[in-house]
C-alpha cells in the first residue's frame, strides 16, 4: 500500500505561495510552438509519460495548490511525479514568453517554476516521501565519501596528470566536481592542457574539495546542500581563490547562483570555462592551429548553464575560433533549447527516460548534417553518449574544451 502523507508543514513550498497560486492555467507550458520566438514545444519528458497534466508544469503548480490549500495529501504517486522532471526550466522560459520577441508578459515573471518544484521536492524529503530510492543511496555516498559516485574521497585526485603545474593554493583554483574527476577525466586533463598552453598557474583543492551540491538541492536534500558550499565556500577561501573556474555545468550553475543563496555574498568569482577560454583566445594567450579539428559542430545549451546561469554566447564563440571547424545550429538553441534528458535527477532514478529524451536531442542535431555535437556539461556528455550508443547515430559526441585541446598549437 502506498504510503500517505496527510499534514505536514509545508515550509519551503510555502514561501513561495504567491508564485503557485500566480499560475493563470493558460498551458503555454505544455503545448507551445511560437516560431518567431524560436519556441517549438516544451516539456522534453510529457510524451513519454502519457502526457497527463502531473507531468507537465500546470499540473505540477495545480498539485502544489491543492496540497497549500489542503485539498490535496501528499503520497507517493505525488512524490514520483514531481521526481520525474529534468527541471530544465524549459516551462519558465514559455510561461514568459509571448509569441512576439518585442513583447514581454510581465505576469509571469512571477513564477520562477524550477524554484517551486525544488521547493516542493524539499517538503517531500521532510515529509519521508522523497527523494527517489537511487536519490537516497546517492546522498549516503555523498555523506560518507563527499561525492555521488559511491568512490573513495582519497582518490578525487587520480585524474591529475603527472609534470602538470597545478598546486594546492593559488587566486585561480579549478573546481573539478565529482562526474569529471570520477567518471570523465579527459574533459579536466583537457582543461589543464589549455591553462598550461597559456602559462597560467592554477590551483585544485585536492583533497579538500567536497561535491558541490547540486544533486542534493536538485532532489531535495537542503541541509546536506548547505553542508556541503559551506565547506566548499570555506576550502576556497583557506586556497587564496580569487577566481573559481568551473567547467561542469552543475558545479557553475550552484556555485555561481545557488551558493549566494546559501551562504551569501561569495569572496570569490566564479567564472565557467568557456568564459575563461574564450577571453584566453581573444587576449591571444592561446593559439589554436588549423588542421586537428575539422567539419561541422552543433552546439547543445546545457540548462544549467544556459536557462539556469544565462552564458550562451562564450560557448559559441570558442567553437567559432577553432580552426577548420564550422557551427551550424539546430532548430531549438539558447533559451529554447531542448533538454538532455539528464537533470534533476533524472538520469539516476529513471535512466531510460534519460536517454530516450536524449536520442530526441540527436535527432535534431542529426537535421543539421553536422560532425560533432558539443556541450559544455559532462551530465549532457554523458547521457548524449547513452543515447547515441541507442540511437547508433554518426555523430560524435565531444565535449568543448576537448575540442579545443586538440586544436592546441
Amino acid at each position: 500500500m502506498s504510503k500517505q502523507a496527510t499534514k505536514f508543514p509545508l515550509t519551503n513550498l510555502r514561501k513561495l505561495q504567491q508564485m503557485v497560486v500566480s499560475c493563470s492555467r493558460i498551458g503555454d507550458c505544455r503545448q507551445m510552438v511560437k516560431p518567431y520566438v524560436g519556441r517549438y514545444d516544451v516539456c522534453p519528458v510529457k510524451d513519454y509519460l502519457g502526457g497527463f497534466e502531473p507531468y507537465v508544469a500546470r499540473g505540477k503548480l495545480r498539485m502544489a495548490d491543492g496540497l497549500l490549500r489542503g485539498t490535496l495529501k501528499m503520497s507517493d504517486g505525488l512524490a514520483k511525479a514531481m521526481y520525474e522532471c529534468t527541471l530544465c526550466g524549459s516551462c519558465k522560459e514559455a510561461c514568459h514568453k509571448s509569441g512576439n520577441a518585442c513583447v514581454e508578459l510581465p505576469i509571469s515573471r512571477w513564477i520562477d517554476h524550477t524554484k517551486v518544484f525544488e521547493a516542493l521536492r524539499a517538503d517531500l524529503v521532510e515529509s519521508g516521501l522523497g527523494p527517489m530510492p537511487r536519490h537516497k543511496e546517492i546522498m549516503g555516498s555523498i555523506e560518507k565519501e563527499h561525492n555521488a559516485y559511491f568512490e573513495k574521497h582519497e582518490e578525487r585526485g587520480k585524474w591529475i596528470p603527472d609534470g602538470t603545474s597545478l598546486s594546492a593554493k593559488g587566486k585561480l583554483v579549478l573546481f573539478a566536481g565529482c562526474t569529471e574527476p570520477y567518471r570523465q577525466p579527459e574533459i579536466l586533463t583537457s582543461l589543464v592542457g589549455i591553462l598550461d598552453a597559456a602559462g597560467l598557474k592554477t590551483a585544485v583543492m585536492n583533497p579538500d574539495e567536497y561535491c558541490c551540491g547540486s544533486v542534493a538541492i536538485r532532489t531535495g536534500n537542503k541541509a546536506l546542500a548547505e553542508k556541503l558550499a559551506r565547506h566548499n565556500v570555506e576550502a576556497l577561501k583557506a586556497a587564496g581563490a580569487k577566481d573559481v573556474l568551473v567547467h561542469c555545468a552543475g558545479c557553475y550553475r550552484t556555485l555561481k547562483v545557488d551558493y549566494p543563496d546559501i551562504v551569501g555574498k561569495l569572496p570569490f568569482n566564479v567564472v565557467h570555462a568557456t568564459e575563461f577560454i574564450r577571453d584566453l583566445i581573444k587576449d591571444g594567450k592561446l593559439e589554436l592551429q588549423e588542421g586537428a579539428v575539422e567539419g561541422k559542430v552543433t552546439y547543445h545549451d546545457p540548462c544549467h548553464l544556459g536557462r539556469q546561469a544565462g552564458v550562451y554566447d562564450a560557448p559559441r564563440e570558442v567553437l567559432r575560433a577553432i580552426p577548420g571547424l564550422q557551427l551550424v545550429e539546430m532548430k531549438r538553441i539558447r533559451e529554447n533549447a531542448w533538454c538532455c534528458g539528464a537533470g534533476g535527477g533524472v538520469k539516476s532514478a529513471f535512466p531510460d527516460l534519460a536517454v530516450s529524451v536524449g536520442t530526441d536531442r540527436l535527432t535534431e542535431a542529426e537535421a543539421t548534417k553536422a560532425n560533432f555535437i558539443s556541450s559544455a556539461c559532462p551530465f549532457c556528455k554523458g547521457n548524449l553518449v547513452d543515447a547515441a550508443k541507442a540511437k547508433r547515430t554518426r555523430l560524435q559526441v565531444k565535449d568543448i574544451v576537448e575540442l579545443v585541446s586538440a586544436t592546441i598549437a
